[in-house]
């Protein structure tokens, strides 16, 4: 029975040994660090130039646009008529982008009446590298074949243009 208390106490005396060398071998590891981003996301409108206009098509007020957005009001006063607006889109930022979003409304062009067209840009092909230029084509006109004036005189067209990074 001696040697069975013996060895209990064997066995807590090896158990509080370790444990005070571990206390002492253990420490606290501190690991300090700054992460930052440097690159940044910047795609926008930057200009708006007007091609010649067609017969007596003409802008009813001066073509504009804010950040993401452009605005342009055209008259058209016979068949055949019609105005083209090149907008210039620049990749100001550091990261490259990719035209991922492309919807126009109306989705289709009219036949009679006024028509659109959107050419320059094609959905999940057309790419942005930062620091370049992409030309939009926009033609807005009143289809030369019509022989008489179309019941709908206005048609607003909306363009929207999603860039993701690329």
């Amino acid at each position: 029975m001696e040697q069975k208390n013996f060895a209990i106490v064997a066995l807590v005396c090896a158990l509080a040994i370790m444990a005070v060398g571990y206390s002492l071998l253990a420490q606290n590891l501190t690991i300090n660090g700054t992460a930052n981003i440097t690159s940044t996301w910047d795609v926008q409108i930057t200009g708006i130039t007007e091609g010649e206009a067609t017969g007596g098509a003409t802008n009813k007020t001066p073509a504009s646009f804010t950040g993401t957005s452009a605005t342009f009001n055209v008259n058209l006063v016979n068949p055949g008529d019609k105005m083209i607006y090149n907008i210039t889109v620049e990749n100001k930022g550091s990261l490259n982008a990719k035209l991922t979003g492309l919807t126009v409304s109306p989705e289709e062009t009219a036949e009679t009446g006024i028509y659109y067209k959107v050419t320059g840009v094609t959905k999940n092909v057309t790419t942005l590298d930062a620091a370049e230029t992409n030309t939009i084509t926009v033609e807005v006109g009143w289809v030369a074949t019509d022989q008489t004036a179309p019941e709908q005189k206005t048609v607003p067209l909306t363009v929207n243009l999603v860039y993701t990074q690329y």
